[in-house]
């Protein structure tokens, strides 16, 4: 049996590959700054797979692709995304440790099969798939749409990885997203000698904030709008001529997507009306696109999901108004994808992506399982998807 061979494989390889799960726990990194990460990612790759070829990617010094059993002519290539970027004050709470040691463990066990690999693979290093707002030197996200962008993923019959979540999911509905930084600016002055001269900036942020708030009622279950504001003035003595916030909106598709964003905005201009101050709106990194998932990807996978034993689910089990969003959703665009869920804590709501415990979680012992049977399951897949 295919699986057994390889859980065979991987145990000469695991410890290498729990060892780098727990040094990017230990050293979060926000995207495009993954210094350390790189490295020790770029390393164990190159010292362990001789035959793969690292090469860098212009004007993105954290991500990388490696390739193996390059041959040229008409050859398709698959490729497997891995995520290493940390959020800012918890860390590694969405898991991308475990998605880069599932995918370099996926990347490891194809190695040692090339006499079996009609096709080219790659492992492409996707720095900054988490959104930050874009008063950070490095926010707003969109890794994988500038790899498109740079035609990383040229020629390719195939884009693979898998996530870890509370739930076993071969194809979550993973929601449209997109960004923006809102500035108001008004005009300061003496707060009690001379209020009146002066034009609220904040008092424009806290009411398109209740707008927005208010607005939520009349939402789908599966559009989200979330911000925060980064700059609420300097003094309480001084009226704030100048605010900013960061927002982010979410809808199913994204074609949704437009349409909320007109009615979010329209929140923002009414708050600048209200209040005489100008309105400016700062554009993240790209939108990040909806999540299709490749039908004959997601039955392979459940295949060899039920050989390892793993009660993997389709989306039709579970709520999908809690679903987050991804820019591997633009890949699945362009080209047949699959990114699948791996539970590493229980679906009860105890413990959910985005909290510290969540990110204590990617270290546990079924942390280990999850990125054993990861790697054992990306890697079948591929094999399957062979001529």
């Amino acid at each position: 049996m295919l699986t057994k061979e390889l859980l065979g494989d991987f145990s000469k390889f695991e410890k290498k590959i729990f060892a780098l799960n727990d040094f990017l726990y230990k050293n979060p990194e926000l995207g495009y700054e993954e210094v350390k990460s790189h490295k020790e990612i770029t390393k164990l790759i190159s010292n362990n797979i001789s035959s793969a070829k690292i090469k860098k990617v212009s004007e993105m010094p954290t991500a990388f692709t490696g390739l193996i059993n390059k041959k040229g002519g008409n050859q398709k290539t698959i490729s497997i995304c891995i995520e290493y970027d940390a959020l800012p004050g918890v860390g590694q709470a969405c898991g991308h440790n475990i998605i880069s040691s599932i995918g370099i463990g996926a990347f490891y066990l194809l190695s040692k099969k090339i006499d079996k690999l009609s096709d080219a693979i790659q492992i492409v290093g996707c720095p900054a798939e988490e959104i930050l707002p874009l008063s950070f030197p490095n926010g707003g996200g969109g890794g994988k749409i500038k790899l498109l962008e740079k035609e990383v993923f040229k020629d390719n019959k195939a884009v693979l990885m898998i996530h870890p979540a509370t739930r076993n999911e071969v194809d979550p509905l993973m929601v449209a997203v997109k960004q923006i930084d809102v500035e108001f600016i008004g005009k300061a002055a003496h707060a009690s000698g001379s209020p009146y001269i002066g034009k609220n900036a904040l008092d424009a942020q806290v009411l398109a904030y209740n707008s927005i708030s208010a607005l939520r009622q009349q939402l789908l279950p599966t559009e989200k709008v979330h911000g925060i504001i980064t700059n609420g003035g300097e003094s309480a003595n001084i009226i704030p001529d100048y605010t900013r916030s960061s927002w982010m909106m979410r809808a199913q598709k994204t074609s949704g997507l437009k349409v909320l964003e007109k009615k979010i905005l329209n929140c923002f201009k009414s708050a600048a009306s209200a209040t005489g101050c100008k309105v400016n709106f700062i554009e993240g990194n790209g939108t990040y696109e909806n999540l299709v998932t490749d039908g004959k990807l997601a039955e392979i996978f459940m295949d060899y999901s039920k050989e390892l034993g793993i009660d993997m689910k389709t989306n039709k089990h579970f709520d999908q108004s809690k679903n987050g969003s991804t820019d591997f959703g633009n890949i699945s665009k362009k080209f047949p994808s699959l990114h699948a869920f791996l539970a590493i804590v229980p679906d009860d709501g105890s413990v959910v992506n985005h909290q510290p415990e969540f990110a204590h979680a990617t270290i546990t012992n079924e942390a280990k399982i999850a990125i054993r049977n990861g790697s054992v399951l990306l890697a079948s897949t591929i094999l399957k998807l062979q001529d």
